[in-house]
């Protein structure tokens, strides 16, 4: 296939892959890839979102395996038990694109990453990437260049105003949504910190119940520690509103520097902007900005092109890359043991 051909896609799971056939509808991933047909449990909103976008309505996952015009599944239907649907998918010889949290079951994860891996077949993933976002390329080119030497601490906070309410769905069952907010929120930032540093040696979790109404955490601490005496903290919530929501600010600690990402009093993220890098540093006359970036991509974006490029070339997912998304699983599965119900 040449690389510059629209590759046809089919949306699974519409409560979330709503948001998806809007990315679908503009650039950059309308010029890479054609949104063929759309499938869901609910007959009533499979039917009417295939309306709205003038593609064709699937009954079931089976039928839109069984179509050969169909290149790759979105699948975006709840993270517990993931593995089993992404077989049938490989079995069909579908490449697929899904979204994190990729599944809550570590060994579940690791088999049919590597499955696909065996079979030549792409499983994309949003967060974790295959590939570092621009913002943390930055980071690590940054720590060479000015010699920030080990990280010591790494700090992340996000928090949006999602006064939920109960409604019986997969979000209000800690099985299957274990740490609430952190699972929902914190787990980009989880996956940012986990591709700056090595295994994850202890996990500490305390969440509470303040403003929404369902019975999973809506206010969430995690504490990490990591190989090389490295500690780290996630904080998410869906308590507050001030407008900085989503801005996935992490604050890394290094022995002889400090990189902030989109912290208020530092780089304050604009509409565009999405990620504010500061490096601060020691200078002649204390302290300095040794350095600055910003980039329109953040943690969590999806990467059409490429995504794009490894499904017509043919890029399979390395062996570092599963460890990664495997390592972010087994917080997961910390997390189901620890949620307050």
């Amino acid at each position: 296939m040449h690389s510059s051909s629209r590759l046809p896609i089919a949306i699974v799971g519409l409560s979330f892959g709503k948001h998806i056939i809007t990315l679908l509808r503009q650039p950059p991933a309308s010029e890479l890839f054609e949104l063929a047909g759309v499938c869901d449990l609910r007959p009533e909103v499979t039917a009417e979102v295939a309306s709205q976008n003038g593609v064709k309505n699937y009954a079931s996952l089976e039928e839109v395996l069984r179509d050969p015009a169909i290149a790759v599944v979105g699948l975006f239907t709840r993270p517990q038990g993931r593995a089993a649907l992404l077989d049938q998918i490989l079995d069909a010889g579908k490449d697929v694109l899904t979204t994190k949290p990729f599944e809550l079951d570590a060994a579940e994860a690791e088999r049919v990453l590597r499955k696909a891996q065996k079979l030549g077949r792409i499983i994309y993933i949003n967060s974790p990437s295959p590939e570092a976002t621009a913002d943390l390329a930055q980071i690590e080119s940054w720590r060479e260049k000015f010699d920030l030497g080990r990280l010591v601490s790494a700090r992340g906070e996000v928090w949006a105003p999602y006064f939920e309410k109960a409604d019986g769905s997969w979000m209000d069952d800690p099985a299957a949504c274990p740490g609430g907010a952190m699972m929902r929120l914190g787990i980009y930032l989880i996956n940012d910190i986990l591709r700056l540093t090595g295994p994850v040696e202890e996990l500490k979790f305390t969440g509470t119940r303040l403003r929404t109404g369902r019975p999973t955490p809506d206010n969430a601490l995690l504490t990490l520690q990591l190989s090389g005496g490295v500690l780290a903290t996630v904080f998410a919530s869906f308590c507050i509103d001030d407008g900085d929501r989503w801005a996935n600010a992490l604050t890394l600690n290094y022995e002889r520097g400090t990189i902030y990402r989109n912290i208020a009093d530092h780089q304050p993220i604009t509409e565009k902007i999405k990620s504010d890098l500061s490096l601060i540093m020691r200078g002649d006359q204390g302290r300095k900005v040794a350095a600055k970036a910003a980039f329109e991509e953040l943690s969590g974006d999806y990467q059409w092109a490429s995504l794009h490029r490894v499904m017509t070339r043919r890029e399979l997912l390395s062996d570092s890359y599963i460890d990664l998304v495997v390592r972010a699983v087994h917080v997961l599965q910390f997390l189901r043991n620890s949620s307050i119900p």
